[in-house]
């Protein structure tokens, strides 16, 4: 849930703005004074400061610069009843985000909120201040390590880059690596997912808007091309940007310049490009969802990253790396992974790739204690028959896998359908009580 601060001197006014912004769905702090804000900034993360311009002891001002210090990218919206020019400047170049003239009604004020909190949701996810955890690419694989090379040869230059491959490889990762090893990376990076946000609003995150230009834009904003306009701008996932808009961003990209939306003067712009998809860029394929100027444009220089399954040799590094993490960020032991357990997260196919691996393994730390368990993985084993075929010689051991499989699963099932009573299981899969007990601990099911 976002967090706003409120500090707003007046009683009744303080107590109306946190009614109304909690009706919305904010979990909301309201301080009397800029001194009670800042004790509130040592111990608590916002999402949005709304702060009166006037205030008693520690003026809004100065609370703001302080506030800054201790939080500066957090959205910083000023409210007064002196509605003048003069002061609106003074706060935005103190570093407020907006400013909110008194009088205002509660709609205003919470569509100004609204728009604020997704817009710098949307710039810290890009930028990667939300981020958890400082990825690095892990790999020993050939085909990716030739990959990896290649890229940070072509870093050097300003070719556009298309990154191919299926959800999950590491595309994004792939493309900060690109952009740390490039003459841009004292620049910054801006991470945007074309098929994370509405098509409809695709152009005003990329472009920016001036106020009035549609009906909620009561603010002029910059877009993700205007505050990344000398970094690297990636474009993940382009296959589901709607072709109109990659007629946009085609000219943009050849002129050199934007416009906002709704507005008139050009802003000049020079980012580094890298795109990356899990759609057919065949150019022989009908269903390609990328115009053939717009693809040239883009991948003049292109590599695919290979899949997690083709990758077995990075699984075992890839998990004792986030297992690692997510204990040192919980601030709990490492667990000792159980055999079964590492048989089973070596032989899985591992659809989602590495996403899929990461967030098993959150959820599994989560889970276990000491001893990590399959049970805690939380995944079926999926018979590979292909693999199956290179490690086992005889039909009888095919046979004994499929079985193990398919008991492992109706056991879970029932034991779901039955809220966990193992009596009633037992007498629904047609065996005795002692012989479901036995099943149990030997596949390490609870």
């Amino acid at each position: 849930m976002d967090r706003v601060l409120i500090v707003e001197d007046s009683d009744t006014l303080r107590d109306s703005l946190k009614r109304v912004l909690e009706k919305e769905g904010y979990e909301v702090e309201a301080k009397a004074s800029a001194e009670e804000a800042l004790s509130t900034l040592q111990t608590k993360s916002f999402s949005l400061i709304l702060s009166d311009y006037k205030l008693p002891g520690i003026t809004g001002i100065d609370f703001l610069k302080r506030a800054r210090d201790k939080s500066p990218s957090v959205p910083f919206l000023v409210m007064t009843a002196f509605g003048s020019i003069e002061l609106a400047v003074e706060a935005m170049k103190y570093g407020a985000n907006d400013f909110l003239a008194k009088p205002f009604e509660p709609s205003d004020l919470c569509s100004v909120v609204k728009d604020m909190v997704h817009h710098q949701r949307v710039l810290d996810r890009s930028i990667g201040r939300a981020q958890r955890r400082k990825r690095q690419i892990i790999t020993n694989n050939k085909t990716f390590l030739d990959i990896i090379e290649q890229t940070k040869r072509a870093a050097k230059f300003d070719t556009p880059i298309l990154i191919l491959g299926e959800s999950g490889v590491g595309k994004e990762l792939l493309a900060r690596h690109i952009h740390e090893h490039s003459p841009r990376n004292n620049e910054k990076f801006v991470s945007i997912n074309c098929a994370a946000i509405p098509p409809q609003l695709l152009e005003s995150e990329f472009f920016g808007h001036e106020a009035g230009a549609f009906t909620s834009a009561t603010q002029s904003r910059a877009g993700l091309f205007e505050i990344a306009k000398n970094g690297t701008i990636f474009l993940d996932e382009v296959g589901d940007m709607p072709q109109h808009l990659q007629v946009k961003l085609l000219r943009a990209l050849q002129e050199g310049e934007i416009r906002r939306v709704g507005g008139t003067h050009p802003i000049k712009i020079n980012p580094r490009i890298i795109a990356a998809t899990n759609k057919s860029v065949d150019r022989a394929d009908s269903d390609s969802s990328l115009r053939d100027d717009f693809y040239y444009r883009l991948a003049v220089f292109s590599v695919t990253i290979p899949p997690l399954r083709d990758r077995k040799e990075d699984i075992e590094p890839l998990v004792k790396m986030l297992l690692e993490d997510f204990c040192l960020t919980a601030g709990v032991p490492v667990p000792i992974i159980d055999r079964d357990c590492w048989d089973l997260i070596k032989s899985y196919s591992w659809p989602g790739n590495v996403r899929e691996l990461e967030n098993t393994l959150e959820r599994a730390s989560l889970l276990c204690r000491e001893t990590l368990l399959p049970e805690h993985l939380g995944i079926t084993p999926k018979i590979d028959f292909d693999s199956i075929k290179e490690i086992l010689s005889t039909l009888p051991e095919v046979a004994e896998q499929a079985s193990r499989s398919a008991e492992i699963e109706m056991i879970k099932k029932m034991l779901e359908k039955t809220s966990g009573n193992k009596t009633k299981a037992a007498e629904m899969l047609g065996v005795s009580y002692k012989t479901l007990l036995n099943k149990c601990k030997e596949y390490h099911i609870n």
